[in-house]
C-alpha cells in the first residue's frame, strides 16, 4: 500500500515535457498547469537571456580595462592600432554570445517561487574558430607574407587586414556544427515580484556595478 501511494504522489508531481523539455512539480506547489505554463515561459527566458547578459558586459569590462592599461604608454599610431584591436575582438566574443543558446532541459518546482534548471549550453568554441595556424595561413595567402610571433604591435593596416580574415573564418566558423560545444548547467531561479531570475542574479549585478 505504502508503495504504491508513493507511485500515485510521483504521477500527479510530475508533468511531462512541457514544450521540449521537462516540468517536475513537488508536492508542496500549489500552481495550476495554466500558471505553471506561464511561469515556464518566464523561466525560459530568463535562461535564455540573462547568461548573454552577464558574458557580455564582463567581456566588456575586460577589453576596456586592459586597452586602457598597454594605452598610456603608446604612440598615436599604437593606441589607434590598439584601440581597433579591441574593439574588433569585442564585436568577435559578442558575435559568440549572440549565437550561444541556452536550451532548457528541466525545470523542478521547488516552491510556488523556487525552481532548479538544468539547461543546456550550446556556445562556438572560440579556439577552433579562430585557430591561429589557419590565421597565418590564410594571412600569408591573401597578403603575401607572414605574421610574426615575436612583435610587440601591429600597425593599423596589419589589424585592418587581421580583422577581415578574422570576420571571414567567423562566418564560416558558425555554420560549422563542430565548432560548438556543449554542456549541461544547473542552477537555482527564485521568483522575485513577477521575474525569475538566478540565484547568484544579485552577486553579479553587484559586481558588474563595482567593475563600471
Amino acid at each position: 500500500m505504502k508503495k504504491l501511494i508513493t507511485i500515485i504522489l510521483f504521477i500527479f508531481s510530475i508533468q511531462i515535457f512541457a514544450g521540449q523539455y521537462q516540468v517536475i512539480k513537488q508536492k508542496n506547489v500549489t500552481l495550476s498547469k495554466e500558471q505553471i505554463d506561464l511561469e515556464n515561459k518566464k523561466i525560459e527566458e530568463t535562461v535564455s537571456k540573462y547568461p548573454k547578459k552577464v558574458l557580455k558586459e564582463m567581456i566588456s569590462y575586460y577589453f576596456s580595462v586592459a586597452s586602457k592599461v598597454v594605452i598610456n604608454e603608446m604612440s598615436k599610431e599604437e593606441k589607434e592600432s590598439m584601440q581597433l584591436l579591441s574593439k574588433e575582438l569585442l564585436s568577435f566574443f559578442s558575435e559568440i554570445f549572440d549565437n550561444s543558446k541556452f536550451n532548457v532541459k528541466t525545470i523542478k518546482y521547488l516552491s510556488n517561487t523556487k525552481v532548479s534548471v538544468t539547461y543546456e549550453v550550446v556556445i562556438p568554441d572560440s579556439d577552433k574558430i579562430l585557430d591561429e595556424k589557419e590565421i597565418k595561413k590564410r594571412f600569408f595567402k591573401k597578403y603575401g607574407y607572414e605574421i610574426k610571433d615575436d612583435e610587440d604591435f601591429f600597425s593599423l593596416s596589419e589589424v585592418k587586414k587581421w580583422k577581415d580574415i578574422m570576420n571571414e573564418m567567423l562566418r564560416e566558423g558558425m555554420r560549422n556544427p563542430k565548432n560548438y560545444v556543449t554542456d549541461k548547467v544547473t542552477d537555482e531561479l527564485n521568483k522575485i515580484g513577477s521575474e525569475w531570475k538566478f540565484k547568484d542574479a544579485e552577486k553579479f549585478e553587484e559586481m558588474l556595478k563595482k567593475m563600471k
